[in-house]
């Protein structure tokens, strides 16, 4: 991230510890469960700071409030509010898809059991609404505040309905790329498009929330898809997930779907995809296989083409500020970034 996005991230940090912060010590364990989560304490509730990811959702929040005419402070509470949508539906995932380790640690619910992980994850989701509910206390007038409560609400019933698609996808080999669409459009797009969108309504561009929230659309799709390449390709010692992964836990990406419908070795790939529990030499084939297929280039093309769409959109939104242009800069590094 650029030096001048700091104070963003500053401020970000120090209104999720306002959010996460522990009411009586007879219930400390949970918060503490959260702040590890989030990369503040260690497995013993200690203090450290390990990667807690880009902080993206309310980074691109703040921006877009400032691209828009507003200023990014007074859209603290909705930043803080994504993040924690965001990291909620992290511990639910987790524990959906049985993931053992999260951001190269162990994830919440391996460490205290299952019930907890759930409740971590549920009191996160709550938290978030709490937050966004201070958008009062910075000035923000009852209407506006309520718009950006049922944009939140929203989103998160679309997530839900994204992980649902994902699990029911599970073992299908004939999900198509429109399906795959639908799915990472609920999963992974709609968070970022709603930070975008509420970081313009607080930022008082009501004529054009649309096309921010187009911005952060289109940018979730191409974002989903660097993914699906970092899942595949991604060198384990950068992304913290082993080699491979996706095709470790079978999931049905655009790589895998590209490939099953153009390789002239598609059964070979299907047959391997239905195997519970595939060898490394099983995963070296099936690289092989999408390598073969071109599935990679063809993954980076079409995140690319919604790149190019996500900045047509800011331009359209007519977005000229230096918080615009960190936008912009923004989108083009997360599809070129390597975890």
């Amino acid at each position: 991230m650029s030096n001048d996005l700091q104070p963003y991230l500053t401020a970000i940090e120090e209104a999720l510890r306002a959010a996460v912060s522990t009411p009586s010590d007879a219930v400390a364990p949970l918060y503490d469960m959260m702040a590890y989560h989030l990369g503040w304490l260690d497995e013993q509730f200690r203090p450290i700071e390990a990667y807690h990811g880009k902080r993206l959702r309310p980074l691109l929040c703040l921006l877009a409030c400032e691209a828009a005419g507003g200023e990014w402070r007074k859209a603290l509470p909705a930043a803080a509010a994504l993040e924690l949508v965001h990291n909620f539906s992290l511990i639910h995932d987790d524990i959906e898809d049985n993931s053992p380790t999260r951001r190269g640690r162990p994830t919440v619910w391996t460490l205290w059991g299952l019930a907890h992980g759930i409740n971590a994850g549920d009191s996160m989701l709550i938290l978030a609404r709490l937050a966004i509910a201070r958008l009062s206390d910075h000035g923000m007038d009852e209407a506006t505040g309520l718009t950006a409560m049922a944009i939140l609400d929203q989103t998160c019933i679309t997530l839900c309905q994204g992980q649902y698609l994902d699990i029911a996808s599970e073992g299908h080999l004939e999900v198509s790329e429109e399906g795959y669409l639908r799915m990472i459009g609920a999963k992974t797009a709609a968070l970022i498009a709603a930070s975008t969108q509420l970081g313009a309504l607080i930022g008082g561009a009501t004529d054009r929330t649309d096309h921010y929230r187009q911005f952060g659309w289109q940018l979730g799709l191409a974002f989903q898809m660097v993914d699906d390449i970092l899942g595949i390709w991604g060198d384990p010692a950068t992304t913290g997930k082993p080699t491979a992964s996706d095709i470790r836990s079978r999931k049905m990406t655009l790589p895998i779907i590209f490939a099953l419908q153009t390789s002239s070795q598609s059964q070979e790939l299907a047959d391997l995809y239905r195997k519970q529990h595939p060898s490394d030499e099983d995963v070296s084939r099936a690289v092989a296989i999408l390598d073969r297929a071109g599935a990679r280039q063809y993954v980076q093309q079409r995140a690319a083409q919604y790149e190019a769409s996500a900045l047509a959109a800011l331009d359209a939104a007519s977005a000229r500020s230096p918080a615009a242009d960190h936008l912009r800069t923004l989108a083009t590094s997360l599809t070129s970034r390597q975890k």
